[in-house]
């Protein structure tokens, strides 16, 4: 899937795809609407296109940037999780959070990030949101 090839390797047709001359990976050209059909000729020919397998595979290759952001933010959560939170966190004044994450926190009260996260149904972009805000307080008290 990190093969470089061009357009006119992959015999794409679109207006958009032939404007383009570099050469790109696959996997790339997957990500911007090529279909599996289009690289056929280009992935190894014990790989059944039809398969399970190979669905299963563009479908990694196509959400493989989001599966890595995801997991960077979880690794800086994790690496933050003794960020502290005071008694008076005014989890109101959070962007991002619900009304329902704001009446959880806002009962738990809990003291750290990673007391938060363990408050039942607080999301991971519930403790996102938190992170950014507590960040910000800490830099502003300095």
């Amino acid at each position: 899937m990190e093969r470089r090839v061009t357009a006119s390797e992959l015999s794409l047709q679109s207006s958009e795809a032939s404007r383009r001359t570099e050469a790109r990976p696959i996997a790339e050209w997957l990500r911007s609407g090529a279909t599996l059909g289009d690289v056929r000729r280009l992935v190894p020919a014990d790989l059944d296109t039809d398969s399970e397998l190979a669905g299963e595979i563009v479908e990694d290759v196509v959400y493989a940037p989001y599966v890595e952001r995801q997991d960077a933010e979880l690794r800086d959560l994790r690496a933050s999780e003794g960020v502290t939170l005071p008694a008076n966190f005014p989890y109101e004044n959070v962007p991002g959070l619900s009304n329902e994450m704001v009446e959880r926190l806002s009962r738990a009260r809990p003291n750290t990030l990673a007391a938060a996260g363990r408050v039942r149904g607080i999301t991971p972009a519930a403790l996102a949101a938190l992170l950014v805000h507590a960040r910000r307080r800490d830099q502003q008290a300095i």
